[in-house]
Order: structure tokens, then sequence, then C-alpha cells
């Protein structure tokens, strides 16, 4: 794998060591922004210690943006080309029995063990709360079916229930 990656010419070599290591690269232009524009800053004898920091940090800011930016490009490159964290290979489809036919399967590269744990946390979320919501609706379902008064989501009963309760007003008047 080494010899392969050292047959390759320099130039694309730094492009593919700049791609994987996007985001170092963005904290370190920050930490090293931060502490050139200090020693740029802190020269001047008309500001104060305060306002030297928050010019330094303005300055690193700006030149932090400005990577990221760079950064956003190279992520734009990778999804149009399909590299990236995102990739789609062929695979055997399997649903065809005599696994002839290949179908594209997007997989997710994870820079490191378990970077995606929250995606499953979220999605259990998601399931439980259309399990509940799913529930709910089907206990207001079965009251109606039974003639219980329910109420609508702005907590004003339902039109039929009206009617309902105003013919029993009715017949408790004629008694």
């Amino acid at each position: 794998m080494q010899s392969i990656r050292q047959e390759k010419p320099l130039n694309v070599r730094a492009k593919e060591w700049v791609s994987e290591q996007r985001y170092p690269i963005v904290f370190g232009s920050w930490v090293a922004s931060m502490a050139i524009a200090l020693g740029i800053v802190g020269r001047s004898p008309y500001l104060s210690a305060q306002q030297k920091l928050v010019q330094a940090r303005v300055y690193a800011q700006g030149l932090t943006l400005a990577v990221l930016v760079a950064s956003f490009a190279l992520e734009s490159n990778d999804l149009r080309a399909g590299k990236g964290r995102w990739e789609t290979i062929k695979v055997l489809d399997p649903d065809d029995p005599e696994h002839k036919r290949l179908v594209d399967k997007k997989i997710h590269h994870e820079a490191y063990a378990g970077e995606d744990q929250w995606m499953g946390e979220w999605q259990r979320k998601r399931r439980v709360f259309e399990a509940q919501s799913n529930m709910l609706d089907a206990q207001e379902r079965k009251m109606k079916e039974r003639g219980h008064k329910t109420r609508d989501t702005n907590g004003s009963a339902s039109q039929g229930d009206e009617a309902k309760n105003k013919g029993q007003k009715d017949d408790a008047k004629a008694s």
C-alpha cells in the first residue's frame, strides 16, 4: 500500500493528504493565524491588551473562515466525484436469486469508530415518537367509535361530538 502511494506524483499525494486531513488543517490554521495576528497586533502601542486580543481574534476568524470555505469546496468536489465520507459502490442485488445483477449502494466511511453513533440514537428517538403518535391516534379512533368526546388539536370538541352533545341537551330539556 505504501509503495503504491509513493508511485503517485507529489501533487496528487498532497491533494489526497489535504482532503483526508481537512478538519485538523482548519483547526491548525486558526491556531497559527491567532499566534501570527497576536504577534502583529501586539506591536501596536496604541491598543490595550484586551483590544489586541480582540483584534487578533477577528483576524484569525477571517482567515479561518476562508480556510473553511476552501474545505467546503473540497467536500463538494468529493461529493460530485462520489468520494469522501459517502461513497457509491456496486453490490450484488439481494433480491436477485441468481446473484447476477449489481445495484448501487451508498456506504459511509467513519473517520473513527463510533463517529456516527448519534445518528442511531436520533433514529431510535424518531421511531419511538412515531410509535407513540400512532398509539395516541389509535386510542382516539377507539374513543370516537365508542361515542366518547374527543379533542381536536386546538382543544375544542370535534363537530360530531358537538352535535351529539346538543341532542343530549335537547333530551334533557324535554324531560
